[in-house]
């Protein structure tokens, strides 16, 4: 999935275009896409004629509040995009799903992967999505002190990349915020985070502050071949800056040793200075 400051910059988005708008018409091209309702009929009656009341987000899943009190919960995969759209460009190849308003033309779902979905929860039920409240702590809304955190850590014989990429601790995270992170703190990724000392937890929880809201200043990050890209089709800004991702065999920022690359299964890997993280 996106992570946390690409979702939350989805939201300011949505937050300033499509609050107050009319839904006037529902298309789901891929049944798969909106498996929790009985068929896409069904998930298109609860949307139609609805105006859009809010955006949210719990994590990195979005959340579009409707005036009746419903919502609707999209999570998108790792290459799926939310972008807006006049009503007449043409449909790009991918698009899994239309949601048309009044007026402002409306927004497509695109390259939606298995993992990606999209349902209609009521108020009561969204207090009880668990995948929506697994996290202790969201760092971009959450008030939380570094004794706090460090009261969670210590209580975690983990090691803090897998910790940190688990989403029970901190929602949002994944790997290229995560090695950001850990570089930013000094800290390696298979560091026990129950052997932290006080100063460690402190330079952690202020990397983690750091890293995230700087990504969100800047728009989120676009790396790679399907590189992410915001609700109008630009990329982010935030890969102009890394410390750590993609950045082996490069001078470390802080010490100039040359960054390394470890392979941690056949799709995760992460990057760290061999030297100045502990």
């Amino acid at each position: 999935m996106p992570e946390l400051p690409e979702v939350e910059t989805l939201r300011s988005d949505l937050e300033q275009e499509v609050v107050g708008r009319k839904i006037t018409d529902v298309e789901v091209k891929a049944a798969r896409t909106v498996r929790r309702h009985r068929n896409r009929k069904e998930f298109a009656k609860h949307l139609l004629a609805q105006k859009v009341a809010a955006v949210e987000r719990h994590g990195a899943y979005l959340v579009v509040e409707l005036e009746t009190g419903d919502a609707l919960v999209a999570a998108l995969s790792a290459t799926g995009r939310l972008r807006r759209e006049r009503n007449a460009a043409p449909v790009e190849h991918g698009t899994d799903a239309v949601i048309t308003f009044s007026t402002g033309g409306g927004l497509r779902f695109i390259n939606l992967l298995e993992d990606a979905e999209l349902f209609i929860a009521t108020a009561e039920e969204l207090g009880g999505l668990r995948e929506l409240h697994q996290a202790a702590i969201d760092p971009l809304t959450d008030a939380f002190t570094w004794q706090s955190l460090g009261a969670s850590l210590l209580t975690e014989q983990e090691q803090l990349r897998p910790l940190l990429l688990g989403g029970r601790l901190i929602g949002g995270i994944g790997p290229i915020y995560a090695d950001e992170i850990l570089w930013t703190s000094g800290l390696r990724w298979d560091r026990q985070a129950n052997t932290m000392s006080p100063q460690e937890i402190r330079r952690l929880y202020r990397a983690i502050q750091e890293v995230l809201q700087d990504a969100v200043r800047l728009r989120g990050t676009s790396v790679g071949e399907d590189a992410w890209l915001d609700l109008h089709g630009n990329k982010g800004e935030y890969q102009n800056q890394l410390n750590a991702y993609q950045r082996e065999g490069q001078p470390c920022r802080r010490c100039r040793t040359p960054m390394v690359v470890q392979e941690l299964s056949r799709t995760d890997r992460t990057y760290f200075c061999p030297r100045c993280q502990s």
